[in-house]
């Protein structure tokens, strides 16, 4: 197989009918009785989203679809600061999706909007395993050092372009064996921001899709040999 292109979270269908990308669709939970089985996806409630909905629906959902194989991850759930929505609920809502995470071992997309420090701490208050992804990652080089003691992955997607030196920076820092990239949701095609990721790093574009392959591979593994097993 040709080593594809890897869009860890986009709220758009793009590429679904070539064979040289994965992509991971974010379903609204709106959407999520609606959901379109032709892409991989993840659900979660997200915090701008919770006081708007159900989660005992969102979690009986769940349980009927968790052995879907398009369903790789659950998110974009997470913690933001930058809103009304009151924080321990948004905390309690974030826990219920890390316990569905460890029982169901999927991994979880998170939503982290001036919550690094509360991300790592519920990380370690509830001893969870699986990997999480920080999408949309934009932080700085404190976040990154600190976070990487957690089994934390780092999905970069505008910033690559709106502050191209920043992400330089991030980069630097970031270990190649941590890093995803996305285009959530945003127009920009994923080959775009892997070239863009080339232009300020030392890779060329081919080593460039193993090294986020391999990511893939490694955090969605067993559900991936599961997938290409059936396929086979």
């Amino acid at each position: 197989m040709k080593t594809p292109f890897v869009n860890i979270h986009t709220h758009h269908i793009n590429n679904i009918d070539n064979e040289g990308f994965i992509e991971i669709r974010n379903i609204n939970v709106d959407n999520y009785v609606n959901i379109d089985v032709s892409s991989f996806y993840s659900i979660g409630m997200h915090p701008w989203d919770i006081e708007a909905h159900n989660l005992e629906e969102y979690q009986e959902f769940i349980k009927r679809n968790i052995n879907d194989k398009k369903l790789l991850a659950l998110g974009e759930c997470g913690l933001d600061r930058a809103i009304s929505t009151d924080f321990e609920r948004q905390k309690r809502i974030f826990i219920k999706h890390i316990e569905m995470s460890e029982q169901y071992r999927k991994p979880l997309i998170i939503h982290a909007v001036r919550t690094y420090p509360d991300i790592i701490a519920t990380r370690k208050e509830t001893k969870a395993t699986m990997p999480w992804i920080i999408h949309g990652f934009q932080g700085n080089e404190q976040s990154v050092e600190q976070l990487l003691r957690h089994e934390i992955y780092f999905s970069l997607g505008d910033v690559l372009f709106k502050n191209p030196d920043k992400t330089k920076r991030l980069l630097n820092i970031i270990p190649k064996e941590r890093l995803f990239l996305e285009t959530d949701d945003s127009k920009t095609d994923i080959i775009e921001m892997y070239d863009k990721t080339t232009s300020l790093i030392s890779v060329d574009i081919d080593e460039l899709k193993t090294i986020i392959f391999n990511n893939f591979i490694k955090v969605f593994g067993d559900i991936w040999n599961g997938i290409q097993g059936h396929n086979c």
